[in-house]
């Protein structure tokens, strides 16, 4: 068994001196130049940009295999101490293509080996984060686990940013792997934990600074069809709620542990509710400008920017809302949030009719309903009728058959009733059966006794 990493020293001879160091240390670095990254360029016709992005490409591809094939000890030093590596890693995580914006392999067809040379940069990128995520390549390298969390952590390596952009970019098709690699380095540095809190604040304000742009003291600000720059201020706001969703989703996917510092943070709440808001005043500037044709081209955009932010707020609201209840944790505070969340969505009804789309608002309200005796019917009512109001409304052709083919919520089964349902003689408990047939006579009772 080998000594780890972080607790390997060497003697250094500075003239008749010696001077014991740490073996990962400035001094075992190569000082290696990397290149910082650049994004294809938007013209592929213009000769000189696609020769700087080809050679630059290259460069980046051949550093990348050099500093892979080097052994522990000087990969660690280059990555720990090297500023143009950390310059071209942060250029890769930013500018990068992401699978939401994905460049169709017909930008690639008149650059020579553009497609093989992209993709080759991003395996490469992906084997050095994998290798920078591992505290153990073997039995002769490793490091002790609180030296790795140190070494991370007190040298920059990754930064919540990072992490967030290496979700991004590589959760789709490496889930699995990259759920033990971001697991790891929380694991071994509790430090991450407390900046994914800051980070969480940070996204708050960032997107009260970008709603701005499209608010008034006294509401929605008015974009007209002709405005050009309004057009540019909305697609810029869809590709924001686009990137901010897929990554948020991206995150929370590979390292799902994370919903409870999200939690914590009111983002179940707060931040959800500034995503709805976020996404109603999209839609309603997207009405206003659909009509001219920067908004047209970008429609395939808009479908996957509404899915995403849809996925995310169901997310949010099931693994921190309403999971909670089904395990009898917090049911007073997180019915209030539940609550909370219902009286906006009601009011946000573009936003509740998309949402709709992919999932049911009534089977929410149900299972709060089931399994805790804190929702009122006149509340159930008034939140029903508003998903009614709001699929009428707003709601697309295949939501709005919803209402044709859906039952009511009180005829619909719950998950206590597979089998027809006895009336009851209480005249009080036959009340509540006129409303909600499905609900067992011994259930409602029960109900009654606690409340």
């Amino acid at each position: 068994m080998g000594i780890p990493l972080d607790q390997q020293f060497k003697i250094e001879k500075k003239g008749i001196m010696e001077e014991r160091l740490p073996v990962l240390h400035p001094s075992g670095m190569e000082h290696h130049y990397f290149v910082t990254y650049i994004s294809l360029p938007p013209d592929v016709e213009d000769g000189a940009a696609v020769e700087q992005w080809t050679e630059r490409m290259t460069f980046i591809q051949e550093d990348l295999s050099w500093l892979l094939q080097q052994d522990h000890t000087k990969f660690w030093c280059e990555v720990a101490f090297n500023k143009d590596f950390h310059s071209m890693l942060d250029s890769y995580l930013r500018y990068a293509p992401r699978p939401q914006r994905c460049i169709g392999i017909d930008h690639y067809s008149s650059i020579k080996n553009g497609k093989e040379l992209e993709d080759s940069v991003s395996r490469l990128m992906f084997m050095c984060i994998l290798r920078l995520s591992t505290h153990k390549e073997s039995a002769e390298n490793f490091f002790t686990p609180e030296g790795f969390g140190h070494v991370i952590y007190d040298n920059y390596i990754f930064d919540i940013p990072r992490l967030f952009d290496i979700c991004s970019l590589y959760a789709i098709n490496n889930k699995e792997l990259l759920s033990k690699m971001i697991g790891n380095i929380f694991k071994q540095q509790e430090g991450y934990t407390r900046d994914l809190s800051d980070a969480i604040k940070s996204i708050k304000d960032v997107i009260t600074k970008r709603m701005k742009v499209f608010l008034t003291q006294t509401g929605p600000k008015k974009l007209h069809t002709t405005a050009t720059s309004s057009s540019q201020e909305l697609i810029d706001l869809l590709y924001y709620i686009l990137d901010l969703s897929c990554t948020i989703n991206r995150f929370l996917s590979v390292n799902p542990q994370s919903k409870i510092t999200f939690f914590h943070e009111d983002f179940h709440l707060t931040q959800v509710c500034s995503l709805i808001h976020s996404f109603e005043t999209f839609l309603r500037a997207y009405e206003r400008v659909q009509q001219s044709n920067e908004i047209s081209d970008n429609i395939d955009i808009f479908e996957e920017a509404k899915y995403e932010t849809i996925v995310l707020f169901n997310d949010l609201l099931a693994s921190c809302c309403v999971d909670p209840l089904l395990i009898n944790e917090n049911k007073s505070e997180n019915v209030e949030s539940i609550n909370n969340i219902f009286s906006l969505l009601i009011t946000e009804k573009r936003f509740l009719a998309a949402y709709e789309d992919y999932f049911s608002l009534d089977q929410i309200i149900d299972i709060v309903h089931q399994t805790t005796d804190l929702l009122d019917d006149q509340q159930i009512k008034f939140y029903t009728d508003g998903v009614k109001q709001a699929i009428e409304l707003y709601g697309t052709p295949s939501c709005q058959r919803k209402l044709i083919s859906e039952q009511p919520l009180s005829s619909q089964p719950s998950a206590s009733s597979n089998t027809l349902v006895k009336k009851s003689t209480n005249p009080d408990i036959q009340k509540i059966q006129d409303m909600f047939s499905h609900l067992d006579e011994k259930y409602i009772q029960v109900s009654l006794l606690n409340s």
